[in-house]
């Protein structure tokens, strides 16, 4: 089963995560932290003898996966702008890729806008930290992340659009 159809399961406060078998609706508790650091994903054989693949997010945000297109400014670098695709998205942060990526460090400062694929094409302007820097990925935490799942940008993680 390609990644993206595997059911997500996020672990707890309390590092224990839920598993729902498909097929009965079985849930069962396990403790999660003998996962951390390994592959997260799980075969798991209910007890109605059905075997389903669920994957463990250790995340404490859900990230939801994206393919939009913005623009951003560097403060750290002279004010230098490009282009930039946002490749995942959460309220907290962004992980971006740019055809300038060599340009970032960590701790860069960053504005960044971008207009969400959403029914009413949201315009997002956020001020973000560059966190890491991996190959042709950018991470970066938003400088004033969204409170909670109530806001345009978390009704957007949360929904899906076609």
């Amino acid at each position: 089963m390609p990644e993206s159809k595997v059911p997500k399961t996020y672990v707890r406060p309390d590092n224990t995560a839920v598993l729902t078998c498909p097929h009965c609706k079985y849930q069962k508790v396990i403790l999660a932290n003998k996962f951390k650091g390994h592959n997260h994903k799980l075969k798991v054989k209910c007890r109605c003898q059905n075997v389903f693949t669920v994957f463990i997010e250790f995340r404490k945000r859900v990230r939801k996966k994206t393919f939009l297109r913005g623009t951003y400014i560097n403060h750290s670098q002279k004010d230098s702008g490009g282009y930039l695709v946002i490749e995942n998205i959460s309220v907290t942060g962004v992980a971006i890729s740019s055809v300038d990526v060599n340009k970032f460090k960590v701790g860069d400062e960053l504005s960044l806008e971008f207009t969400l694929d959403d029914e009413y094409g949201t315009e997002i302007k956020k001020e973000a930290i560059v966190r890491s820097v991996r190959q042709s990925i950018i991470g970066c935490d938003f400088e004033k992340p969204e409170d909670d799942f109530g806001s345009k940008l978390g009704y957007y993680i949360t929904h899906e659009y076609f």
